[in-house]
């Protein structure tokens, strides 16, 4: 295994780009259209969704699905790798996404339009470790959405992981490679270990990425949105947009509506 011997020297860009080749393998990039299109629909209808930018694409789940529905969509991410991966994943499927290399901070100067939704999903804002600058980048998308723009953010539920301190946080086993998601606890810190195993060997060897987390909590979120302009903010377990349910819910999805 090879884990970085300084964990806060590797960046996001580059934990990504060591994932990008396994990415869409270990998130089920192809059966995850199929699951969550209802829901975009149902969003997308309701609040009249035209543009968005998908803040932390990855490569490209959320970006294609929302340009199979009719959006005119902006793709940002930091790692160069991913971004590569949607622009493959875009030609094959014919749909145009305009993708971009930029971190949350970058945001301002990298895109100069404004969008009736922006999207942050798949626990991307758990890279932000202090309230100072995931306040800048809470105003960043702020300033991003056109008037009465939704904000739609999914971060994992960390008031149950915190409560319940489990350390294996999933194990996806395909044809191929076994991926095993962990968490080691530090204070104020939760560092993630993503394992990536070779099926076809009897040895337990591969890969190992690591990097840090903030464990944002729902009343921490709920504050710092308040404080970046944002009204209407609602909380769910899900993107199916089930109640939240703090000792439960998997996920933390919130739909926040720029006030400003």
């Amino acid at each position: 295994m090879n884990k970085p011997s300084n964990i806060a020297e590797q960046s996001v860009a580059d934990f990504y780009d060591a994932l990008a080749e396994d990415y869409d393998l270990m998130t089920d990039f192809a059966g995850r259209f199929v699951r969550e299109r209802p829901y975009f629909h149902m969003l997308i209808d309701k609040h009249n969704v035209r543009t968005a930018l998908d803040a932390g694409c990855g490569t490209g789940f959320h970006s294609l699905l929302l340009s199979q529905l009719g959006v005119t969509v902006t793709a940002v991410d930091a790692s160069q790798k991913m971004v590569k991966r949607l622009q493959q994943h875009s030609d094959e499927m014919e749909l145009k996404v305009k993708a971009l290399v930029a971190t949350f901070e970058d945001l301002p100067d990298v895109v100069t339009e404004n969008f009736n939704m922006i999207l942050c999903m798949g626990n991307s804002l758990a890279h932000t470790l202090t309230e100072q600058k995931m306040l800048a980048v809470l105003r960043n998308f702020r300033d991003l959405l056109k008037q009465d723009g939704i904000l739609l953010f999914q971060n994992l539920n960390y008031d149950r992981i915190l409560s319940q301190q489990e350390h294996i946080q999933s194990r996806k086993v395909t044809t191929s490679k076994t991926f095993v998601r962990s968490y080691e606890y530090r204070e104020r810190r939760i560092l993630f270990n993503v394992q990536t195993l070779e099926n076809s060997t009897a040895v337990t060897s591969g890969k190992l990425q690591t990097i840090p987390l903030r464990p944002w909590l729902r009343e921490e979120l709920a504050g710092l949105l308040e404080k970046a302009g944002f009204e209407k903010v609602h909380f769910y377990g899900s993107i199916t947009l089930q109640d939240f349910k703090p000792e439960g819910s998997k996920d933390l999805v919130i739909l926040a509506q720029n006030g400003l």
